[in-house]
């Protein structure tokens, strides 16, 4: 009996907390499903899992979405899904301007919101993306979104109906083992003594906005005894190596690159920062509960206030105000304790993060759908 075929398209198939996402959902499926990856660029990071689940990847060749589309029309027709994910607005759209032009509306497109529409605002381009969405999303059979805040913000676009939303599957209950995996003998870690160190994971880009943490450091009373660790790769990473040489702090600053396994970095760090301008859901927010390590995070659309129990289980600042992030430094060095009652609510927090709970809730909507 031929199994019922699901195709996922993620333009940029990277080394991000939706690339991680994917992969979990598509293990989950892959028990029942025929999986396929098509994607314009994809990242090495991951082919042992891809291979292991027996995921068949499809590389486009055009470099961008928009002009994939006649490639990817292509490969709908050939392989014949039964369901097609999308990840990410501007994929989406493509995929359901694919469906209306060249399928009729006939297939069944499952968009995935995984950042804040406000990332599109001030230019053109971001514009168009917006009122098309506002335009086509109706016709997808669902959209859905990573966190409540963020449905809440993709219905005021769209006026869909079709809208929910699922906690990323976060696997809470392995991260302490992977954390364990092996001893941390890079520097800053190794001869750690009384040195406090701040660490930030993630992609070194615009988004994630890592100089807004440089620039709080630059306005610390003292940074003698603290090093500061980016775990990530990205176009921004010159940048940060100029401004920490301004400041006379590259010799604090360490940049690790990209870890398959953070978590045992993480573990060993004082004081996690996240400086988004947006998120969705961002899992590092989880996995640094899930680890007890204290948390200070940027008020962005649309995730770290929910996962945060709007500021209970963490500190929450505006982006780009390094000034107040600042002083939440200082406040962590000099009143340690503050930051560890956060941490009392932590528990209650993490409850809502089922793993088991977030992959039955897509395999569902998956059956639901092929029925």
């Amino acid at each position: 009996m031929n199994r019922k075929k699901i195709l996922f398209y993620h333009p940029e198939f990277s080394d991000g907390g939706a690339e991680k996402t994917n992969l979990l959902v598509s293990e989950e499926l892959s028990k029942k499903y025929e999986i396929f990856y098509i994607s314009n660029f994809f990242s090495n990071k991951y082919n042992e899992e891809i291979k292991k689940m027996g995921i068949k990847k499809i590389k486009l060749s055009a470099n961008r979405t928009i002009t994939s589309f006649f490639e990817i029309s292509k490969i709908i027709k050939k392989i014949n899904p039964d369901i097609i994910f999308s990840v990410q607005m501007h994929a989406n759209i493509l995929m359901l301007l694919i469906n209306l032009f060249l399928f009729k509306n006939n297939l069944k497109i499952i968009c995935c919101e995984r950042l804040s529409p406000k990332s599109y605002y001030g230019n053109l381009k971001g514009k168009i993306i917006l009122i098309l969405a506002y335009l086509l999303y109706k016709n997808a059979k669902k959209i859905i979104c990573n966190s409540k805040g963020l449905a809440n913000e993709i219905k005021k676009l769209t006026n869909s109906k079709n809208i929910t939303f699922i906690y990323n599957p976060t696997l809470k209950q392995k991260l302490k083992r992977l954390a364990d995996k092996f001893k941390v003998n890079e520097y800053p870690f190794k001869n750690k003594k009384n040195r406090k160190i701040i660490i930030s994971i993630g992609r070194l880009d615009k988004t994630k906005n890592q100089m807004m943490l440089l620039k709080a450091v630059n306005c610390l009373r003292s940074k003698e005894n603290l090093s500061v660790v980016f775990i990530g790769e990205g176009n921004k990473k010159k940048d940060l190596i100029k401004y920490s040489e301004e400041i006379n702090f590259n010799k604090n600053l360490y940049f690790l690159g990209f870890k398959k396994n953070p978590f045992p970095y993480l573990v060993k760090s004082d004081l996690f920062i996240l400086t988004s301008n947006y998120e969705g859901l961002p899992n590092v927010l989880i996995e640094s509960m899930s680890l007890n390590v204290p948390i200070i995070s940027t008020n962005c659309p649309s995730g770290p206030k929910e996962i945060l129990l709007n500021g209970k289980a963490g500190f929450l600042v505006n982006t780009n105000d390094y000034k107040t992030l600042s002083n939440r430094i200082n406040l962590f060095l000099d009143k340690p304790k503050i930051f560890y009652k956060k941490k009392l609510f932590y528990k209650k927090s993490l409850k809502r993060f089922s793993s088991k709970k977030s992959l039955q809730q897509y395999a569902n909507i998956v059956r639901k759908l092929i029925l």
